[in-house]
Order: structure tokens, then sequence, then C-alpha cells
């Protein structure tokens, strides 16, 4: 179905006017697009990447900056004038020492206060002697855990080794004071005394200084950075020495393994570190995919706007036979009250003008035809009628005739009184239809005669009607046939008393089913599939199934072709016949009545 209108839509002028349409502008467009598309998104991905690598340049950059601003700091040991007397720190310290002069805390205390406000991060000063004697000085006046030791032992062990340069800590906790403090990172140079040159050098002190955090936050925060990126500042062998997720500090760095990253790293001069950044792709080309969307956005409404133009070009040329073709349509389903418009005086306008013509001859010609049907159909009803009535007439009496040789006695009396009653209700030619209570008084007066006949050890009839069901209309003498079929056919071959049960039920959809159930000797597959390809056949019903063969017919010609009989039968188990019919009132006040007395 969808292929046959495929190609039914393919074969069109409005198809090919639209199709044409889209040749000629719709694809060089989208051509067109996809080139300005491909090129624009490159450059603008190569921007954003080269403006990130700039930033981590600048980062780069203020990182060596900071280092070098603290390596400045702690050189200030070297420079720093002690009461015009001595030359630096480290010269006062050792004559003070040496003189055992009680100024030493004191000139220490100052040092140290000079250059803890230097600078805003810096939170802690210490100067520790050789000796381990420490002198400090805080900004929030922290007191000291002195069950800590300070500094920690390869803190000293690396100021030993590099004894001239200044050394970093990354952050850590400051276990070494009392409650809780926020991570800090430590600077730490030795101060050793230069006074005499070309002796060997010697440590005065060390100094410490913890920074907080901040002074890499402020540095980092000035990034434009995502939820999902990363930044890193590396030593020498890869330990994190400073990053934004702050549960990565102090680890070694593992770069991630996702292709979702970009990743790039910059080298800090003199000190070897280096900055390294993971930038989530998705969250750096999320400005790029927007500018995308939208310019595709444009380039879609563009393409709709010139679709939009091609129908309605193509339209206003296939419209007029399109209309032809959908009034030739309701034609084939059988309306012949269509007619075309016709607006013009061109080729369409004659072929609208003859299409009107030839439906109203054709309208002319199909009612001749129809009522001829009709009068047809009429005929075929009546000779179904005709043919069923001898039949039945036959067989009743052949049944009379048995009886009154066999028996000598009053019950011919009695079967020739139900017999009057059969002929009276068979040959009233005044209804089609008749209540189903009228039908059962047909049939049990019929089945008084074959009682008669073959005696109550032979037969039996058992009716399962819904009271509410006898006032429903049903074909005169249909179930009759059907009972008939069941004693001749399928009781009477049978050894033993037969049973006959007629059911009426109510289906969904307002169906009327009737079914005449006998336990007889049934029928083989074979002789099955016979019977039901007379009961589909056009031909008149042959000997053996007129009764069935005309019963069928005769629904199907009062309620159509979804209405009829259906047989089914098993050997030596029995048969049923279904008659479904729609459900109709007939009679109401007549049946109500018989079922009241």
């Amino acid at each position: 179905m969808y292929r046959s209108t495929f190609s039914r839509l393919r074969k069109s002028i409005f198809a090919k006017f639209t199709l044409s349409f889209i040749l000629v502008g719709l694809l060089p467009l989208l051509a067109l697009s996809y080139l300005s598309l491909n090129t624009f998104s490159g450059y603008m991905e190569r921007y954003t990447v080269n403006n990130y690598e700039q930033m981590l340049l600048y980062a780069g950059r203020n990182v060596d900056d900071m280092y070098a601003k603290y390596n400045n700091i702690s050189k200030v040991m070297y420079s720093y004038g002690v009461e015009g007397r001595y030359g630096h720190l480290g010269e006062a310290i050792s004559a003070q020492k040496k003189t055992g002069d009680y100024r030493l805390a004191s000139t220490v205390d100052d040092f140290l206060r000079t250059v803890l406000y230097t600078d805003s991060y810096l939170q802690n000063i210490f100067f520790v002697f050789p000796d381990g004697t420490t002198q400090r000085l805080t900004k929030e006046n922290k007191s000291m855990d002195f069950r800590v030791s300070f500094p920690a032992p390869e803190w000293k062990t690396e100021l030993l080794q590099d004894s001239r340069n200044l050394a970093f800590f990354p952050s850590h906790k400051q276990t070494y004071h009392t409650g809780t403090n926020p991570p800090v990172m430590t600077f730490a140079r030795n101060l050793l005394d230069i006074s005499m040159a070309g002796l060997q050098e010697h440590i005065v002190g060390t100094l410490y200084m913890d920074v907080g955090m901040g002074a890499f936050d402020e540095i980092f925060g000035q990034l434009a950075l995502n939820p999902k990126d990363t930044v890193y500042v590396l030593d020498g062998s890869g330990n994190v020495l400073y990053s934004n997720r702050s549960e990565r500090i102090g680890q070694v760095y593992t770069p991630a393994e996702s292709g979702e990253y970009l990743r790039t790293e910059r080298e800090i001069a003199g000190n070897g570190w280096k900055v390294v950044g993971e930038i989530y792709k998705e969250e750096l080309f999320r400005t790029v995919t927007q500018m995308m969307n939208t310019v595709l956005v444009v380039i879609l409404l563009c393409a709709v706007s010139l679709l939009i133009v091609a129908l309605l070009f193509s339209r206003r040329f296939s419209g007029p036979i399109r209309s032809i073709t959908r009034e030739m349509t309701k034609v084939e389903s059988g309306n012949f009250d269509t007619r075309v418009t016709v607006k013009t005086d061109d080729e369409i306008g004659l072929l609208g003008r003859g299409f009107n013509k030839m439906v109203v001859r054709l309208q002319s010609y199909i009612d001749e035809v129809y009522v001829a049907q009709i009068k047809q159909k009429q005929a075929e009803l009546s000779a179904l009628k005709s043919q069923i009535r001898p039949h039945y007439l036959y067989n009743t009496l052949e049944v009379i005739r048995m009886s009154a040789v066999a028996n000598d006695d009053q019950e011919v009396g009695d079967m020739i009184l139900s017999l009057s009653h059969q002929l009276k209700y068979v040959l009233d030619y005044g209804q089609e239809t008749v209540t189903l209570l009228d039908e059962k008084s047909n049939i049990e007066q019929y089945f008084r005669l074959m009682v008669y006949r073959y005696g109550e050890h032979r037969l039996s009839l058992d009716f399962r009607f819904d009271a509410g069901l006898l006032g429903a209309a049903v074909p005169k003498l249909s179930i009759q046939p059907l009972v008939e079929n069941a004693v001749y056919h399928g009781i009477m071959p049978k050894s033993g008393k037969g049973n006959i049960r007629i059911t009426a039920e109510l289906l969904p959809g307002e169906l009327l089913c009737i079914t005449v159930d006998d336990d007889g000797v049934g029928m083989t597959e074979e002789t099955l599939e016979k019977v039901r390809s007379k009961l589909g056949s056009r031909t008149a019903g042959e000997s053996g199934s007129i009764g069935l063969k005309n019963v069928h017919d005769r629904i199907q010609g009062l309620y159509g072709g979804n209405f009829g009989i259906e047989v089914s039968s098993s050997r030596h188990i029995g048969t049923s016949i279904r008659m479904t019919l729609p459900y109709q009132k007939e009679g109401n006040a007549d049946a109500e009545r018989h079922i009241g007395g």
C-alpha cells in the first residue's frame, strides 16, 4: 500500500514541480551552507583553543611572578639592616649571639613583623635557629601546639641538601597550631652568615613563610573555568602543588584518559614548575555550538521558505488536476453526485467539463442496472422460499405416512394436528421475518412429529433461550431446517438416543447468535469441507444440503455478506451449526404476552 502510494506521488505533476524547485534552489543552498559551516566552525574552534592557551600562558606567568615574589621576600634577610650597625640580619644575629645580647629576640621579632605585613597572603612567619629555638609571628594570634615538632624533619633535610635556594612545600594542614586552621603552603630559605668572605658558609637560621592558598586562587580565579575543567600546578617530579580540585593536591598527576578533555601545559621558567589544564571540550565549545545552532536555524528557515515557495508554486499548477483526481476517487467509491468546479477555459477546464458529463451519463446507466438487480434479487429470494417449502412438506408427509403404516392409532390424529399448525406457519406469505418465539413454537411442532416417528428413546430437544431474546426478529423457517439437518444427518445414523440443543445469545456489537448442536455421528474433514464449500458457492443447493444452503443465502440476502451460518463438526462427537444475525426486535408485545401466559 505504501509502495503504491509513493509510486503515485512520484509520478504526479505536483511532485515533479516540487522536485524541480528543490534541485534548482534547495540543493545549492544546502551545499553552500555545509561548506560555510565547516569553515566557520573550524575557525571558531581554533580561536577558542588559542584563547584558552593564552589564558593558561598568562596564568603560568602569574605563578612564576608569585614564586619570584616570595623568593624576593625571603632574600630581604640579606638586605635588612639592624640599627645601622650591622650590614644585614645574619651579621646582627651572629654578633648578638656571641655577646649574649638580650636584644636578639627583639631584632628577629622586628624582622618577622616587617616581612609578615609585606604581603596580604602571608599567614605565619617562623624563624628557626640552628639549636631548634623558634620565633614566630602570626596574623591571627594562633597558639603553637608543642606536641608537634616544627619544622618537619623532611623540610630540614631538603633545606640542608640545597642550603642556598628557596624551598617550597605544597599545601598542608597547620598541625603545628592548635585548633582548626585552613591549609597553607610554605616557602623556606636558609639565612647564611656571609660577613666574612671566603670562609665556609654558616647557617644562622631558617625563615619559613606560610602562605594562604588564596595566592593561587587569585591567579586561577581570573580564568573562566567551567565546572568540569581542572588546572594543575606541577613540580618537576609531577607532584600536584595546586589544583582547583583540592582533593588532588599532593597526589602524583595522572592525565585524564577520556577523549572528552583538551589537555594543554605550559612550562614555568626558573623553578621547573609547569601549569597543566584539562578543559572539558563540550563546555569549551559550547559558545561555538550555540553560534553554530543559530546559523543552522537561519539556514533551516531559508530552506523551509524555499520549500514553501516551491509547494505553493507547484500547487497552483497541479491543484486543478488534483481536484479532478479527488472527485474521481469519490466516483470510484460509488458517489455519483460529485461535480468538478471549472474555473478556466484551458485544457484542464475542458478535462473538467468532460468529467462532469461522464459522471451524469454513468449515474443514469447505474440507476437502470441497479433497479434491474433489485428485481432479480427479489426473484431469487422468492425462488429460495418456494424451493424450501416443498422440500419441507415432502419430508413431513413422509413421516406421517410411515407412522400411519406402523401405528393405526390416535397418534396419527395428533401428528396431523401438528402438521396443520406447521402448514399454517409455512404457507403464511405475509411476513419475511418472525419473532424467535414464533420460530421456537414451529420447531416444537416439528419435533413432536419426529418424536412420534422415532420415539422418545431416540430424540430429545433442549432450548436454552434468554427470555429477553424471544422478541428478536429472525428469518421465517431459518432454524427448523437446521434442526431437520441435525435429525436426519446427525442423530438417525447413530445408534442410541441423540440430543439436540438450541441456544440463543446476544454477542457484543448487537449480534444475535443461534447455535444448533447435536451429539450425532458428525462429519469427516472431507465432508465438512464440501459442506462449507457449498455454503460459499453462488449456485443453488444440491440434495443433502438444500436446507443449509437456502438458509445461508436467505440470511445474506436480507442482511448482507457479513452474516449467515457456519458449520463445525467432529467425527463421532457431533455437529454444531452457528447462525449469526443482526439483533433486531419484532413483535415485542406478542412475545411478552406469550411469555407471561
